[in-house]
């Protein structure tokens, strides 16, 4: 059975067999929200300490399963994507679910000068890690009234529905803008239980964002982030890159030696320390 296929009530059963066997006592279970998230995390943690889980159904579902078992066995986290959480003053309260950096896993690669700079120098030509930074947030910069939008939506549950809601059609990298306007009205048309129509009403709310600066890295979506840069990578190549592919090669291109630099290691590291284990090679 394919990992997507499996069931949350599947998932559950096999990991309570799995944590009861007698082989895996002591082994540390880190249960990620994403399919491809496993891919990248087993080559970050140990494999010989670690195992590392995909939970069908999203966040909400991960942090439920740890929760499930966090009080029979201690050695079992989930690392979940921080959304717009750091764009919050809330203080993060979940016992043994960490946060990403930034947005999401995707963000917080690209937010590495070094991946950014060998991803863009070979795709792009492009040759300074300066003018990396400044190719990076001008593409984010391209979406970003989609990326307040999305802020928006989470804050005040207009209960849009992106989800198949393309827009790297929309895009002009030559005029670097993208047309809103046929964006929201393509969103309206996904979301029949929309709780606001009004792109008049939808614009003065993003206007009344905007002067609280927030970090493009906290604010767009690694997806999203990925369809701008698949658009302006396949402009400058012979053949389409597409945005599955900008999301491989970016997590190909993050090492441990990058991992090590995030907020998310460190506090993995405290959490292995206090727990008396090892999750990552020495």
């Amino acid at each position: 059975m394919k990992p997507e296929d499996i069931t949350y009530e599947q998932k559950i059963n096999q990991l309570r067999l799995d944590i009861a066997h007698p082989n895996n006592e002591g082994i540390n279970f880190v249960m990620v929200e994403g399919i491809t998230d496993v891919r990248l995390f087993r080559t970050l943690f140990d494999e010989e300490k670690c195992k590392v889980e995909y939970v069908p159904g999203g966040k909400g579902k991960m942090e439920l399963c740890v929760a499930e078992f966090i009080g029979k066995y201690k050695l079992i986290i989930g690392i979940r994507d921080a959304d717009f959480y750091h764009l919050t003053e809330i203080s993060w309260q979940k016992a043994n679910i960490f946060l990403t950096d930034y947005h999401d896993v995707e963000m917080m690669i690209l937010a590495e000068t070094d991946v950014l700079f060998s991803v863009l120098s070979n795709y792009a030509d492009i040759s300074s890690r300066n003018a990396c930074f400044i190719l990076r947030d001008k593409l984010l910069k391209i979406i970003e009234k989609i990326s307040y939008l999305k802020w928006l939506n989470d804050r005040e549950n207009f209960k849009f529905t992106f989800d198949g809601i393309g827009f790297q059609h929309l895009i002009s990298l030559t005029g670097s803008q993208l047309d809103f306007n046929q964006y929201f009205s393509n969103l309206l048309s996904n979301s029949p239980d929309a709780a606001i129509k009004d792109l008049t009403i939808i614009l003065q709310k993003i206007n009344a964002l905007i002067p609280n600066s927030p970090d493009l890295l906290q604010l767009t979506n690694g997806h999203d982030a990925a369809h701008v840069f698949s658009k302006y990578l396949t402009s400058k190549q012979p053949t389409a890159v597409s945005t599955d592919n900008v999301e491989k090669i970016l997590k190909l291109a993050f090492s441990h030696a990058h991992f090590q630099r995030t907020n998310l290691y460190q506090s993995l590291v405290a959490w292995a320390n206090k727990n008396d284990t090892q999750l990552f090679t020495t």
